[in-house]
């Protein structure tokens, strides 16, 4: 009993960190038609995404996939086996980052990248990405 405490314990302070991810996403075309871009967070705030930010995502972007790319790009950061690794699970979002920043290491259609191949991206996309934060043993090969 004492173990599921602290396991749900865990759950809910992972929960607090993450407050700051969006309660929905929006399309990077919804977005682009906003004259100011922004997303409701879980924790009730609304963030504002830099346009400049979506416009350099839409280059990248084929436009007839706009109304499919969701707004923000989710980094999950875990801890596997001592390792941090970052997750990009949205495969528009991995195809993204492939074609953007040059990242191509996917397992089972995971990109996975580590916290210093994140900082580029987070540098580029302040408003338009957001890391999430997961200890919680995540579901991921051993083939990294």
């Amino acid at each position: 009993m004492e173990e599921m405490m602290s396991e749900r314990a865990l759950a809910r302070m992972i929960e607090a960190v993450n407050k700051h991810l969006p309660r929905q996403s929006k399309s990077l075309a919804e977005l682009l038609q906003e004259e100011y871009p922004t997303i409701r967070a879980r924790d009730g705030n609304e963030y504002l995404i830099e346009r400049k930010e979506l416009e350099f995502i839409a280059q990248h972007v084929d436009r007839d996939e706009w109304d499919k790319f969701s707004i923000p790009i989710i980094l999950e950061m875990c801890n596997i086996s001592g390792n941090v690794l970052v997750y990009v699970r949205n495969k528009r979002h991995a195809a993204f980052l492939k074609k953007a920043f040059g990242y191509d290491r996917f397992v089972d259609d995971v990109l996975v990248i580590y916290p210093y191949e994140m900082r580029p991206v987070r540098r580029k996309l302040k408003t338009a990405s957001q890391v999430m934060f997961n200890v919680l043993s995540p579901s991921i090969p051993d083939e990294i």
